[in-house]
């Protein structure tokens, strides 16, 4: 029994003029012992049945307990496992530090913007070299709710594709400067390993570490400690296909072995969740930092490279994804001309500045054209004359535009209805509506 146990007793039997004080500093002093009479004596505890164990004790005074009990066991402290050896490695597909003088003004090249214009929204966005000189690419611009939500960047054409079978997942070093509120928006990585699909992308959702830079003044934003934030791994299992923002069904998670022809890598930025719309979406202005995208590998050890994307992409041809296929097709030389016209992104923004025009202020179509918004526009372009000019000009192109838009979305549809017909005699799984 240890010694504690039966303190209270001891004390209970001292004299009253004993000091109870415990005594200070490193080592107790043990007091002048005092000899306690036979009775009342201090049970110690049962022995065998109905026998009672009893001695005289003698009472002392501790003061910091040093000695260890006797019966106490003193098991061994626990041997630290040795952490394992981190053998894993990241790559960069930006080459952002090869070294070379222009490399992120080369890497800059190797990208295109995607925003919610081709579905008829208003957001905008650019992605080129930090104006502050670091070595990294800034991706910002502004998200609209109003027809879309969403802006995006994407690789450009890549003639030769990417060989990522040797790697884990994608692996970004990205820091969101303008605000600290990554969680209320959607970001994604994109993954595309076909190139005969412009809306069908493998998809992952991540959050970006919001970089130490937006949180401090601006001349605490270069230090050194702040130039790099978190790296973000994506693991390929998290990729879906998606037509879109909806998931294409029974469709399995990307895998390495499906990675041997990789033909474009992105970044999206939307207010579509996994549940649909986000409720608390923050939209407005927005500024991404990325130091590096490229991919990583959990054993590391003797893994060449891959190929980058400015090597990849050939410089030369700064066209979009699909239209190296069919830029010199004669479809794409008639319907080319129409379709700018038709659904360009200048005459969207046209048209939603009237549709606020009328919603704020109650200006009409015409009244946007040649009153009021007249106004603004002479204040703009420097003359009553000019406004003038110009909404005609803007009258008579929307006014062509309306009148192709009904015969060119009906060619639209047909062409979808060819090409899932087409799916069905392949036996080929149906696309999901987007939405």
């Amino acid at each position: 029994m240890s010694t504690l146990a039966y303190r209270p007793a001891l004390i209970a039997a001292s004299p009253p003029r004993a000091s109870l004080a415990p005594r200070r500093g490193p080592v107790a002093r043990a007091a002048p012992s005092v000899s306690v009479a036979p009775s009342p004596r201090v049970r110690l505890g049962v022995g065998h049945r109905g026998a009672q164990s009893s001695r005289i004790v003698r009472a002392r005074f501790f003061g910091p307990f040093k000695r260890k009990d006797a019966t106490t066991a003193v098991e061994p402290a626990p041997t630290p496992t040795p952490e394992p050896e981190d053998t894993s490695a990241s790559f960069d597909l930006l080459d952002l530090r090869s070294g070379a003088s222009d490399a992120v003004a080369v890497a800059a090249q190797a990208w295109e913007r995607v925003d919610d214009v081709v579905m008829g929204g208003v957001s905008s966005s650019a992605i080129g070299p930090d104006l502050a000189g670091r070595d990294c690419l800034v991706w910002a611009g502004k998200c609209r709710t109003q027809g879309g939500g969403f802006t995006g960047c994407r690789s450009v054409a890549l003639k030769t594709p990417l060989d990522l079978t040797a790697f884990d997942g994608i692996s970004i070093v990205c820091g969101l400067e303008s605000d600290d509120e990554p969680a209320r928006r959607t970001w994604k990585a994109t993954v595309r390993t076909q190139n005969n699909r412009g809306e069908v992308v493998y998809q992952a959702s991540f959050v970006p570490p919001v970089s130490l830079a937006s949180s401090r003044s601006t001349k605490d934003a270069g230090k050194e400690e702040d130039a790099i934030p978190t790296e973000v791994r994506i693991p390929w299992e998290s990729f879906r296909l998606v037509r879109g923002p909806v998931v294409v069904p029974d469709v399995p998670p990307l895998s390495a072995d499906r990675c041997g022809e990789v033909y474009g890598l992105g970044l999206i930025m939307s207010r579509f969740g996994p549940n649909g719309p986000m409720p608390d979406f923050r939209d407005g202005p927005f500024r991404l930092a990325l130091h590096s995208y490229g991919v990583y590998a959990l054993n590391g050890e003797d893994i060449d490279p891959p190929c980058s994307l400015p090597r990849a992409a050939m410089l030369g041809d700064r066209s979009s994804e699909n239209s190296g296929r069919t830029k010199n097709s004669p479809l794409s030389l008639v319907l080319g001309p129409l379709i700018k016209l038709v659904f360009s992104e200048k005459a969207r923004r046209r048209k939603r500045c009237r549709e606020l025009l009328k919603e704020r202020y109650g200006i009409g179509e015409f009244g946007a054209r040649f009153g009021k918004g007249r106004r603004m526009k002479a204040a703009r372009l420097g003359g009553e004359l000019a406004a003038l000019r110009e909404g005609a000009r803007e009258l008579v192109r929307d006014a062509v535009a309306a009148a192709l838009t009904l015969p060119l979305r009906g060619l639209f549809v047909l062409i979808s209805k060819v090409a899932a017909l087409v799916r069905a005699v392949k036996g080929e799984k149906q696309l999901p509506p987007m939405r």
